[in-house]
């Protein structure tokens, strides 16, 4: 209790009970989330251990400035005083002052989960505020993805006996294939960096037994990724694994036959994962898909939204609204009943408009910036920091295609992730 190490527990254990239920997509789930980890934060912050840590710590200034000016922005829009003055929304409605967004109380949801988030960063900062508590954190949440990825994998594999036909590709507990592929492309770069770190840290006789818990959750969760035939989530974890292997290589300088061996024997399994279950998608890679039309429609309907509102956007949360609102007759039968623009930049875009979504883009790149930089400098705990900078790449580069990170227990995994790997980063002695 007098260094919180109970947290590397329950921080986790909180995120992946957001996940549990649905990713925490309803609002009251979202809100209790949230809450929850507001709460924690308090308990963890009265060890004087934890408080020694985090006093060591560089503040996370400018990223802190830019999240509070996101914050700002977003209120802002609750009022009729910002750039491009009032939606004309509010002259069809009697309810109340105008406002730049077309929806107030889903602005102050979104901008309450918002703080959540925050209270998750610091769970994170907390975390990695020692070296042991930050390795404990991410053992956990590795044990808590095996767990979910081994329920969800087997309820996809028995989803015909269960409900008489066949569920072709794995949703997991968010009912999303490629929200799951996600987070099982996040969680195999983080268990590859542990991987390597147990094998690192072993006796050279015991080096395959430090390793074996690893390997078979990273296992676990290739196959699973297949499983979702997501096409994107593939490339995108494909994408990470680059970034992790070039780190492992240059950012540790290792021998280039030791790296390149490393790297195919990764390519030589992810072949034969896909030949041996990964015909779906393969299919899904070789069909001629018309959801791509539609998603490109999708695209040039809310991009063109965003042009028409570029300041501050129609508000925090107001996708549904803005996406009824646009609706015309060459674009309903694709578009009216989507419930995400498929791409979270956009999303920001529109939502929050340049004045909100340029600083919350600048937080999150001086986070990751920041732990690169650190890392570089660290002598110990470097691979599986290496495996948090891949797993920014996961998330940022699946953004561009899907909506993982609008499910709030997946924000919240990134947001525990970078406060995690930002306060690591930082080279605290090991406790």
């Amino acid at each position: 209790m007098q260094d919180a190490r109970w947290l590397a527990l329950a921080a986790p254990g909180l995120i992946f009970a957001g996940h549990a239920f649905y990713g925490a997509m309803l609002p009251k789930t979202a809100l209790t989330l949230a809450l929850l980890a507001a709460l924690t934060l308090a308990g963890a912050a009265l060890a004087p251990g934890l408080r020694r840590d985090l006093d060591r710590l560089r503040p996370p200034l400018l990223p802190a400035a830019a999240f509070a000016l996101v914050l700002l922005m977003a209120l802002w829009s609750l009022t009729p005083f910002a750039p491009g003055g009032p939606h004309p929304v509010w002259d069809y409605v009697d309810a109340g002052t105008a406002a730049t967004t077309v929806d107030k109380s889903q602005t102050l949801l979104e901008f309450t989960k918002l703080l959540g988030l925050a209270a998750v960063f610091g769970l994170g900062l907390a975390l990695g505020g020692s070296d042991s508590r930050a390795r404990a954190g991410a053992n956990t949440i590795v044990a808590f993805g095996a767990a979910l990825a081994a329920w969800s994998f087997l309820d996809w594999a028995g989803g015909d006996l269960d409900r008489g036909v066949g569920r072709h590709r794995l949703e997991g507990p968010f009912e999303a294939a490629n929200t799951s592929a996600t987070l099982f492309g996040v969680l195999l770069v983080l268990t590859l960096g542990l991987a390597a770190s147990a094998v690192r840290g072993a006796p050279p006789g015991r080096r395959l037994t430090a390793m074996a818990p690893f390997l078979a959750a990273a296992l676990l969760f290739l196959f699973s990724l297949i499983a979702t035939a997501s096409r994107a989530g593939l490339a995108s974890t494909a994408a990470g694994l680059a970034v992790f292997v070039g780190l492992q290589l240059f950012g540790r300088r290792q021998a280039w036959p030791r790296a390149a061996l490393l790297a195919l024997a990764g390519l030589a399994l992810l072949a034969g994962a896909i030949f041996v279950g990964g015909d779906v998608l393969v299919d899904r890679f070789l069909e001629d898909d018309l959801a791509e039309d539609g998603r490109a429609m999708l695209f040039q309907a809310h991009w063109d939204a965003f042009k028409a509102a570029p300041w501050l956007g129609y508000g925090l949360g107001s996708f549904d609204l803005v996406n009824r609102l646009i609706l015309n007759a060459g674009n309903i039968e694709e578009i009216w009943a989507t419930r995400a623009a498929h791409n979270v930049y956009v999303t920001w875009l529109e939502q929050g408009g340049v004045l909100g979504a340029a600083p919350m883009f600048a937080c999150v790149g001086a986070l990751i910036w920041t732990s690169l930089q650190g890392t570089l400098r660290r002598s110990r705990l470097t691979s599986p920091l290496y495996g948090l900078l891949a797993a920014n790449v996961v998330f940022l580069v699946h953004g561009a295609f899907d909506f993982a990170l609008e499910t709030y227990s997946m924000a919240a995994l990134w947001s525990l992730l970078l406060g995690l790997q930002f306060a690591a980063s930082q080279g605290r002695p090991r406790r």
